[in-house]
């Protein structure tokens, strides 16, 4: 630029524009002069406006800078910038002072022209990113997410989720640089240029970078919107995965070129400015323009090493017909499995729901060692018989069957768990009239005293065991699932109880029971359905009448779990607690509580170095029945201190 040659200032400003103004008294101060010129006018005839020139000052905004950009590369020359408006876009992205004063000297100087790649999007400019259908909150910044307070931060989240009513997958051709044709469906494709901070940018532990050569894809492709928001924590809480390890959903594509087409015509943006089209083309322009960045830029869009070669992570985006026909019509809440996906699972869930001789002997053998370890009141004992109990099965075949509604695997599941109860019964109640003497051992006791609690472990229990079926690596830690929840050993106290006529076991057993075959098919149930065996539109009456049987259960549940928390207020009281009665000291231990109606029955050991009459007995029960605010029957046994 000779001393008498002006440098053009690319505009769209008012005449008595503030900016225009000051950019003009700034150029003057700094020793250069800017020719201000319409961007319309500019564009009707840039080589005449340029005649030679090869450097241009731009006060536009972004929608007006990617016309210019693309005269840019068009006629060869350089574009300094200057912001438009306050908190521009621009100057985020290219590191450009935010005041004009500030800006201008790097705008004026040629010489810190900076070559950058310039990507077109159906021959159209873009300065930071192309959006393709919807990706909600996922192309936020992610500097300026973590600036914001945790408040603020779960606010906006949450404020976004209505959004996720947006995502409506449509069906999607994406031809590479290599020539490869890929059928699939997507929610969104994010293509990014400049803009290398937002929260897609984190799911891939990629450069990108504005002087590679290549654009970066990111291919968006939930099945449900639980995966969108899977993916969606990833970006903001895991950043930088690397490519060979993205969420499932998640398709990465890095190229010069690639083609974007679809049977129907769909919406995307370009730097936010809305457009439709059956087929998108972009392209990446090799160091296609020349800009005036600032340091930061240079340093973040460094090529290092091999970022320049071609990437291409698309297994996510290879969905089969079946797949791809199920998308377009909605996006469910849950994934849903194809046939493809659950095959060996169905086959081994109807091999579970088949009565078997194997299934008759560990059945026999289990109810066996189960009432053996009870009557021993040997834990180990009878956990070897949970082990061996092969209930499980059945119980999540059945599952299975009600929520998918196949009536064959749900009645063959029943018949299977049915004989399996049958046996165990049968098994229990002739050992116990075998066994010559009647003892509710602490084993036996405590199955007969279910609360919640009991229900919460059938609850975990049936989801462990519906997911380690799911997923066939898993498989091995079945009999930890079958250890926690238990099924024969009340089954088997049950068959005790029935053998010694006692209403008492019968029905804590049979509860407890009940519990755990409810909790455990519900949980499974349920499990399955959030891994996607079945839709939320085909849950029938089965599943509504495994909530109603699981809310009987909670009714008297809830009672003992009440009652168990009284009883250990209760023993927490009294129990090592020395007393004053009748100028006698007596030490009270080994408390056990049992409720009659309004009344406790409390069994108790008593210590004294006194002898202890009658007396003294119905004076301590008197002085805790006052402690405890209810009605005492005291069971006391005596031990005399020495």
């Amino acid at each position: 630029m000779t001393p008498t040659e002006k440098t053009l200032l690319i505009h769209q400003q008012p005449e008595n524009s503030v900016r225009l103004r000051s950019a003009l008294e700034a150029a003057i101060h700094y020793g250069g002069e800017l020719e201000p010129v319409l961007l319309d006018e500019f564009m009707n005839d840039p080589a005449a406006f340029l005649g030679g020139r090869t450097h241009v000052v731009s006060l536009l905004t972004n929608s007006e800078l990617s016309q210019l950009l693309r005269e840019a590369h068009r006629y060869q020359f350089s574009v300094g910038l200057l912001p438009a408006k306050d908190k521009s876009i621009i100057c985020r992205l290219f590191n450009i002072a935010e005041q004009i004063e500030d800006a201008v000297p790097r705008a004026l100087d040629p010489a810190l022209a900076y070559p950058v790649d310039l990507l077109l999007c159906n021959d159209e400019a873009v300065i930071w990113t192309v959006l393709i259908g919807e990706a909600p909150f996922i192309t936020m910044r992610q500097h300026t997410y973590e600036k914001k307070p945790l408040r603020e931060q779960v606010n906006e989240f949450i404020a976004s989720i209505p959004n996720l009513s947006k995502l409506k997958p449509f069906e999607l051709t994406v031809t590479t640089e290599k020539g490869q044709h890929i059928e699939t469906a997507v929610t969104g494709v994010l293509v990014i240029e400049n803009d290398i901070e937002t929260l897609a940018a984190n799911l891939i532990n990629e450069s990108i970078s504005s002087q590679d050569g290549k654009l970066s894809a990111i291919f968006l492709a939930p099945s449900s919107v639980m995966e969108f928001l899977n993916f969606l924590m990833i970006a903001i809480y895991c950043k930088l995965r690397a490519v060979s390890h993205l969420p499932k959903a998640v398709g990465y594509i890095k190229s010069a070129t690639l083609e974007l087409s679809s049977p129907n015509s769909f919406s995307y943006a370009i730097d936010s400015r809305q457009r439709k089209a059956e087929r998108i083309s972009l392209k990446t322009i090799p160091q296609g323009i020349a800009i005036n960045v600032g340091e930061r830029y240079k340093a973040v869009h460094k090529v290092i090493h091999d970022d320049a070669k071609d990437t291409a992570k698309i297994k996510p985006l290879r969905h089969s017909a079946e797949h791809v026909n199920r998308l377009k019509k909605r996006m469910p809440f849950f994934s849903t499995a194809i046939e493809s996906d659950f095959k060996e699972l169905f086959l081994m869930l109807r091999d579970n729901a088949k009565l078997s001789g194997p299934y008759i002997s560990l059945m026999i053998l289990s109810s066996m060692l189960a009432t053996f370890g009870l009557y021993l009141n040997s834990s180990p004992v009878v956990v070897g018989a949970m082990v061996l109990a092969p209930l499980m099965g059945p119980i999540v075949s059945l599952s299975m069957g009600i929520l998918r509604n196949d009536s064959k695997l749900l009645r063959s599941g029943m018949t299977v768990f049915g004989i399996g109860i049958a046996l165990g019964l049968f098994v229990s109640i002739i050992t116990a009239l075998l066994i010559p003497y009647e003892q509710l051992t602490p084993e036996i006791r405590a199955r007969s005293q279910p609360s919640l609690l009991d229900l919460g472990v059938a609850i975990i229990s049936g989801s462990a065991a519906a997911y380690t079926h799911a997923k066939a690596t898993l498989l091995r830690t079945l009999p930890g699932v079958a250890i926690a929840v238990a099924l024969v050993p009340p089954l088997c106290s049950m068959g005790i109880g029935i053998a010694w006529w006692d209403w008492n076991i019968i029905s804590g057993t049979g509860l407890l029971f009940l519990t755990n075959f409810a909790g455990i098919a519900l949980a499974a149930a349920i499990t399955f359905l959030f891994l996607g065996y079945s839709t939320i539109f085909r849950v029938n009456r089965g599943l509504g009448l495994s909530l109603l049987l699981l809310f009987l259960v909670s009714v008297p549940l809830y009672h003992s779990f009440v009652n168990t928390a009284v009883h250990s207020r209760i023993t927490n009281a009294i129990n090592a607690k020395t007393y004053k009665v009748n100028d006698k000291t007596i030490e009270v231990d080994d408390v056990e509580v049992v409720s009659i109606g309004k009344k406790v029955r409390l069994s108790v050991k008593l210590h004294s170095s006194d002898p202890l009459v009658s007396e003294d007995v119905a004076a301590l029960r008197d002085y805790i029945s006052k402690q405890i605010e209810r009605p005492v029957l005291l069971d006391a046994s005596f031990s005399i201190l020495q």
